[in-house]
This record gives structure tokens, sequence and C-alpha cells, in this order.
């Protein structure tokens, strides 16, 4: 099989790999594709084991807290129903997208794709599904949810009693299935099981997509010089439109709202009547204080450190792509940065389960504040940044000494 490196644009020639192999580009060293025994019966395994425990965790109680007597009980549909009704629309719908649509909507998919309906399919509504796909899956926030359970755990052990319930053990092992499926997903396997590949007929293997006039659809893979794949239709572009104009522009915009997410209160505490409003790092100060020094640590690193590091890393890549001195390196940097875009929202989910769980009227109730919805937006802005770049771009100076 012969394709494009989505990294680097290199054409490489990909001989017939075994099971349980996965096959590396050899220039940039990103995953090309892998192959495991079994594939399509262990994706649709877990695809209904997820379904299965992800339903069977939204209703029966997910966590309660206690304290002086009062009892506080609560399980994920009513945490969502709960943040929508009386707090915050916004967090609301990250949260119920989080725990509920995005899952739900993946093993859908995926199992229309993995079902026979899926080579019946005109290319038209194969496309929609495998670009939804494309979308949806790198928007997985279930482990960072269940972090963000257990650090607000950590939180309240100090001051009540914390009982986990069924909801909660059927949600560890809806995540752990559901993280298995999204390692098995492979959408150049789905799109040669839709309809095979058309390979163009003069291809140099080591030179890239770019330099024989080729174009990589962003869709299904498929290489070609016309203006839209002859496989699926999607309109091809040899680069994403403008790429490092909208990765600077989402990036920008990130720093801007970055103030006011780290210099507004996230949440109030009402303990007896009294008012505490905390910020991000004023929050991270009472954990170290309490001696929840791992819990402070994690907080530090994911709601601060990281959204900094990250800034810092996509403008180097922008700075890169005219420099072009370190390619392997700015490459991998850039596969890092597409891992550790979302681990930013602990800080959110821990927001959302303190306000949904500790809810004891005058004698202990957590609120949230604007500064969450800043911070969350925040987040959201940087993904997006780092979706916009095209990594292509780092090699393409590199094109004339091939």
């Amino acid at each position: 099989m012969i394709l494009a490196c989505k990294h680097c644009d290199k054409i490489i020639n990909v001989g017939h790999i075994g099971q349980q192999q996965r096959a590396l580009c050899p220039y940039c060293g990103s995953q090309l594709f892998s192959c495991r025994n079994n594939q399509q019966q262990w994706i649709n395994a877990f695809s209904i084991a997820s379904l299965l425990f992800l339903f069977s965790s939204l209703y029966p109680s997910f966590i309660s807290f206690s304290q002086h007597g009062l009892k506080q009980q609560i399980s994920l549909w009513d945490a969502a129903m709960l943040l929508g009704d009386t707090y915050s629309t916004m967090l609301a719908f990250v949260f119920i997208f989080t725990i509920l649509l995005m899952p739900l909507a993946v093993c859908s998919l995926v199992l229309i794709a993995q079902s026979p309906l899926w080579r019946r399919l005109n290319p038209h509504n194969a496309r929609w599904i495998s670009k939804s796909l494309s979308y949806i899956v790198p928007l997985n926030l279930a482990d960072i949810f269940l972090v963000a359970v257990l650090v607000s755990a950590f939180k309240l052990m100090a001051y009540a009693d914390l009982e986990l319930g069924y909801g909660f053990w059927a949600y560890v092992l809806f995540v752990f299935c559901f993280i298995e499926l999204l390692t098995l997903i492979d959408e150049n396997e789905l799109w040669q099981r839709q309809q095979p590949q058309f390979e163009p007929k003069t291809l140099f293997c080591g030179k890239s997509a770019k330099s024989q006039a080729l174009k990589q659809c962003g869709v299904c893979g498929q290489l070609s010089s016309s203006t839209h794949c002859p496989r699926c239709y999607a309109k091809t572009y040899f680069r994403k439109p403008q790429a490092n104009a909208r990765a600077l522009a989402w990036m920008v915009t990130a720093l801007v709202l970055m103030v006011p997410a780290n210099l507004l209160p996230i949440m109030n505490t009402v303990n007896l009547g009294q008012n505490t409003f905390a910020t991000i790092f004023s929050g991270i100060v009472i954990l170290w204080q309490d001696g929840s020094y791992p819990v402070a640590i994690i907080i530090f690193v994911a709601s601060i450190c990281i959204p900094i590091i990250k800034a810092l890393a996509l403008f180097y890549l922008l700075i890169e792509t005219q420099r072009c001195k370190r390619v392997e390196q700015a490459s991998k940097l850039y596969r890092w940065l597409e891992w550790m875009g979302k681990w930013s929202m602990i800080d959110v989910f821990v927001v959302i389960i303190l306000v949904s769980l500790v809810q004891l009227g005058t004698v202990l109730t957590v609120e949230p504040q604007i500064g969450i919805v800043f911070f969350a937006v925040m987040v959201l802005c940087q993904m997006m940044s780092v979706h916009s770049f095209d990594p292509r771009i780092l090699w393409d100076r590199l094109t004339p000494h091939e």
C-alpha cells in the first residue's frame, strides 16, 4: 500500500504487516496504521461494552458526600441537570457532551462502520461518518473526567465522608473499554473496506506528495491531483488553508482569555454562611497547605504549566516553519501537543463535580464562578489552535534538498 504520512507528507510504500504490528513513518516517526488480531471483532466488543457500562453509570449513585449528619448523593445524570437548572448552562453542556454525547456518537458511528451497511454506503454518507469520527475522537475527555473525580475525592476526604457508588465503578469500566476502543479505530482501514484506495500512476517514494503535485485527502487519505477527492468527494488542499494564521489567532485568543481565567474566582465555597472565593492558584495553595501535595502538583501542572507550555510550544512551531532547522524534533513536539491538549480540563471537571456533589445548604455549598467559564473556553481555544496547525508545513522547506 502506498500512502502519504499525515505529519510529514512523505510518500511511503508500506508492505504487508503482520498481526499485532504497526507501521511507523521512517522520516518523522508518526504511526501510519496498525494491525491487530481480530481487530473488527474487538472493536465491536469494546463499542457494545462501552455503551452498556456508560448507560449503567448514569442513574445509579455515583458518589455520596456526608458531613455533620447531612448527606448528599448524586448520580451523573442528576449532576448534569443540577448544573443546567441552577448554575451554568455552558458547564452543563460541556458535562453532558463529555460523559454522554461524545462517547455515544463515537460508539454508534463505529458500530455502523463495522457493520455490513458500511460497504453499501455511498461515498457522501461514508465521508460524513469518517469526518465526524476524525473531529469527535480527539475530544475524548472521559479519562480526564475520571482523574478529576479522584482529585475531587482527595480534596473532600479531609472535610467529610465519601462513598463511591455503583455508578462510579460502572464509569471506571466504561473509561477502560472506551479508551481501548479509541486505540483500535483505524480510519485508513475503514476506508479500505469501504472503497479501496486509487493509486496514482507515477509515485516516487521518499519524496513529499506536494512535490509531486499530489494532495492528500483530509478525510480518507486518498492521494490525487484533483480539487475533489475521487474516493470520498471531499475538497482537497495541498495544506490546510491559512493554517499558521488560524493557529496563531486561536492561540492569541487563548492567551487573552488566560488572564481572566487565572485572576477571576472559579468557585465559591459557602461554609456555615461564610463565602470563600477561590482562583485556580489560591486553590492550589490551599491544597498544598493541607498536605495534599500530589493533588496540588497535578492541578498546578495541568492548569497553569501546561497552558503556558502549549502556547510557547505552538509559537516555536510557527517560527520553525520558517527556519526549518529541527524538523524531526518539531514534529515530535506537535504530537505531544496533540496528546496533552485536553489535560488542562481537569480543573473544569473538578469544579463541576464539587458543585454537583457539595450541596448541603448553609452548612457547606460549592458554587461555580465566572472564572471557570473563561478557563474552559481558553482550553478549547488552545485545542483548536493545535488542530488548526498543519505539521506538514514544517517539512516543506526540505523539499528542494530531497
